[in-house]
């Protein structure tokens, strides 16, 4: 009875206690790639800077066309003596294509813009994919190193033991002791990667705080067919930073045209309403035509001409210089993806050996046949094994995105 008794009495301390312990952190959950990728696009400051750059470049165009809308202004006076009060409006009639140039290259500068904001969504899908997997790998390339520390671990106590029955000597417990170092020198590397990694991460999808994910993990992968002729092509169409290249070209071209017309005069047309001043003894309406010409202004003209020409040329110059290396990037990412093809097929076949080795080193283990250190070694060379194969599939992965982020993107890169 009193048997039972205190059992009760342990069974409600431990559930008031359980009950007034304070909750743990929150529970981590899974988190896919495309859930990342859709927190960055979301969540991330940079697509807000990017939006807000197309709402300066929309503004910069109704500024342009404001040139073509009537000026309403009023001017009033006091004392009137000798002095013009009243209401106006000037309305530019023709100024030889200036206004018409300066909107057709905001509006360019505006196409420019976006294409910059695309540029900027596609980088950004990039960076969270590849820090997607860069954490993937790290993990696994941690739970590696751990068993590399316990297969050395294991090995340290086996040489201690046969130093003490004297049967190893001291320089082979000094070497197990090293390599137990170098491999905790190892741990402590992949967990710093793996924290920059999860840092890296929560970055690109604008989030603070602590890292509270577990990544969904597929073995997997899709094989990409290549044409590397077929994706080049697709680039030079596709690829947001050429587009926008273009359109500042187009806008630099118009800024020239503004610039030449700059000799022209500008016709335009004035209606007032002047009630005091000088000329207008009564009250009344008058209205007119007028031509301004600038005839001389310190060489400003021949200035913004010189200055087109040359914004117009450097654009010229950075859109060739862009096709090249689209080109050149393009080619060498299908020689990654190759390579990475082949990795993979080397690190499976050594995780294959390193699990059918694994398997035989258990069940050596399970009969008495294997020691302990046998079987960490065969854990830790499995586990090595593993995390290159992982790896060699997540560097797949990376490859095959920066590619479609080199075609443009949704481009075709398949044959």
């Amino acid at each position: 009875m009193r048997l039972d008794g205190l059992r009760s009495w342990l069974m409600v301390l431990c559930l008031v206690t359980c009950l007034a312990a304070p909750s743990g952190a929150e529970e981590a959950r899974v988190l896919t790639l495309d859930e990342a990728i859709a927190t960055a696009l979301g969540e991330n400051p940079g697509m807000t800077v990017a939006d807000a750059a197309i709402e300066i470049s929309q503004s910069q165009v109704r500024a342009a066309q404001s040139a073509w809308y009537p000026e309403i202004y009023t001017r009033l006076i006091f004392p009137f003596i000798g002095r013009e009060s009243g209401f106006f409006l000037d309305q530019m009639i023709w100024d030889f294509g200036r206004t018409s140039n300066r909107v057709k290259s905001s509006k360019a500068q505006l196409s420019g813009t976006r294409f910059d904001g695309e540029t900027a969504k596609e980088e950004l899908i990039l960076d969270t994919t590849v820090s997607f997997y860069n954490v993937l790998s790290w993990q696994h390339a941690s739970a590696a190193r751990e068993r590399k520390v316990e297969e050395f671990r294991r090995r340290l106590e086996l040489k201690e033991a046969f130093y003490e029955a004297g049967r190893a000597g001291k320089a082979d417990v000094t070497k197990a002791e090293v390599d137990l170092g170098n491999a905790r020198l190892e741990l402590n590397t992949a967990e710093n990667e793996l924290e920059a990694a999860k840092a890296s991460l929560l970055n690109a999808m604008g989030i603070d705080g602590a890292f509270n994910y577990i990544l969904a993990d597929e073995e997997s992968y899709d094989k990409i067919d290549m044409n590397i002729e077929k994706s080049i092509d697709t680039a030079l169409d596709n690829r947001p930073e050429l587009k926008s290249l273009k359109a500042k070209e187009a806008a630099m071209n118009a800024d020239l045209s503004a610039a030449q017309k700059e000799y022209f005069p500008t016709l335009f047309g004035r209606t007032a309403y002047r009630f005091k001043g000088e000329g207008a003894e009564t009250p009344g309406f008058i209205a007119g035509v007028g031509l301004e010409l600038n005839i001389f202004d310190g060489f400003k003209k021949n200035a913004g001409i010189q200055n087109a020409r040359a914004q117009l040329r450097r654009s010229q110059a950075e859109l060739e210089t862009k096709k090249t290396e689209v080109e050149s990037e393009i080619r060498k990412l299908h020689r990654d993806l190759r390579l990475a093809e082949q990795n993979i097929a080397v690190t499976e076949e050594t995780r294959k050996s390193s699990e059918e080795t694994l398997a035989l080193a258990r069940e050596r283990y399970r009969l008495e046949r294997a020691s302990e250190v046998e079987l960490a070694e065969a854990e830790s060379i499995y586990s090595t094994a593993n995390a290159a194969y992982k790896q060699a599939i997540y560097n797949y992965r990376i490859t095959a995105a920066r590619l479609e982020r080199a075609v443009g993107g949704g481009g075709d890169i398949d044959q």
